[in-house]
């Protein structure tokens, strides 16, 4: 831990902060059909507390970055934390489905704090050349977990409950809340001034007059449109396939929860195959090029998927085996898309963070919301719902990335592609 240019302790505690809702987003999907069954939910209905939580996990994006500039980074974590905890108690004891979603919501209102907060102490604490390895750090604990807690989650439902699911987010929010009070200076203050780096936040645009001017002028850029458009598919391709599955593959495939989470985890290891295949690309490669190809990649593999299920449509792989190849694309997009809108360097340039990150999570809110999937999907409507925003994807990225290909050096690229690698499956991944 000494390479992060953090103490042991405080670069634990910020890595919490973005284990927190990866780990409540990943760790719930194999649960799915027994919160169904618990409260007498039809199949697929559960899908529904995923959108609400990646709804709100969106609206959290473009808010904590202002609220932090505001109030200040420490208390707004802290308070995201005791939502996050508060919350995680009320699914934990929901008597019924509709407090149960309440919930989730207020779960990802909580737990997406995090998310903007651990970047935003890295960025003003830490000089430049010392925030790579710390970046890193939570580059990796996002990849990890999605591909870890599965497995472990179906575990605990199959042999407990899916309530011990909560009580465990409950428990570790509260020992979060505690490191926090430890650890993270009161805003970056200290810290901020050994490092050499201002100690205090830049306050946002004021009022919705200028944050409305902030949002125009960053949507006007060429590079920060198409590049958040290409993120925005890849995460539809990505987030269908987390809502629908877990119904699917255990209700109607008949998948354990402990299987199911074996196989999501054979997913998520495309997306950080594809991730890793991406920075190392990006040492000679410029962006276009490794967008192109990925989306190439994905829309190939959700386009067989189409095949495979109707070839063999009551094996769980004819789905698994092409999303994880799928994921592979996904993957690879996720880092080159976040350089892309780094490439932006405006007075706006927190503004556009914020509204990047959110267009994002909202897309696969909206994407699903929009599909609406009715009981549980066959393995050819799912099929058919990745494919439509891969398909997507490599159109945008083959006719809107092309004349950009030699226009910025593949050097300044990797440096910045591999720097921003820090989002979740997301989400995300």
């Amino acid at each position: 831990m000494k390479q992060t240019g953090l103490p042991r302790g405080v670069a634990v505690c910020l890595m919490s902060l973005v284990f927190v809702p990866q780990l409540a987003l990943a760790a719930y999907v194999p649960a799915l059909p027994a919160i169904g069954r618990s409260f007498g939910v039809g199949p697929g209905s559960t899908s529904g507390s995923l959108v609400g939580y990646m709804a709100a996990y969106a609206v959290c994006m473009i808010l904590t970055g202002n609220l932090a500039d505001r109030y200040g980074s420490r208390r707004v974590q802290l308070t995201g934390l005791a939502v996050f905890t508060g919350a995680s108690l009320l699914c934990l004891l929901a008597p019924g489905y509709g407090v149960f979603v309440v919930g989730r919501v207020l779960q990802a209102l909580g737990a997406g704090t995090g998310t903007v907060i651990s970047r935003l102490w890295v960025q003003r604490t830490l000089p430049a050349e010392q925030r790579l390895p710390m970046l890193t750090a939570l580059s990796t604990v996002i990849a990890v977990t999605p591909a870890a807690s599965p497995p472990l989650a179906g575990l605990a439902v199959e042999h407990t409950s899916w309530r011990a699911l909560f009580a465990f987010m409950a428990v570790l929010g509260a020992v979060i809340i505690v490191a926090v009070v430890k650890l993270l200076p009161a805003d970056h203050g200290a810290a901020a001034e050994a490092a050499g780096t201002p100690a205090g936040p830049v306050r946002p645009p004021g009022g919705l007059a200028g944050l409305g001017r902030a949002y125009r002028t960053v949507l006007a850029n060429r590079d920060f449109t198409v590049f958040a458009g290409a993120i925005s598919l890849a995460w539809c391709t990505y987030f269908t396939f987390t809502t629908y599955s877990s119904d699917l593959l255990q209700l109607r495939l008949g998948a354990s929860p402990t299987l199911y989470g074996a196989l999501y985890t054979l997913v998520i290891t495309g997306y950080v195959a594809g991730s890793t295949t991406a920075k190392r690309l990006g040492r000679t490669r410029s962006l276009e090029f490794i967008a192109r190809t990925a989306a190439a990649v994905a829309m190939g593999a959700a386009l067989l998927m189409t095949v495979t299920v109707r070839l063999w449509p009551h094996s769980t792989l004819s789905i698994v085996l092409p999303m994880a190849v799928c994921m592979l694309g996904v993957g690879a997009l996720f880092p080159t898309c976040q350089a892309g809108m780094m490439r932006y360097e405006g007075e706006y340039a927190g503004a556009a963070s914020g509204l990047f990150f959110f267009l994002q999570m909202a897309s696969g809110a909206c994407y699903t919301a929009l599909t609406g999937i009715p009981g549980s999907p066959d393995s050819s409507m799912l099929a058919f719902a990745i494919a439509l925003p891969a398909l997507s994807l490599f159109l945008l990225c083959v006719f809107a990335l092309r004349s950009r290909s030699s226009r910025v050096p593949a050097g300044h690229d990797a440096a910045v592609a591999v720097e921003s690698a820090v989002r979740p499956l997301r989400s995300g991944r």
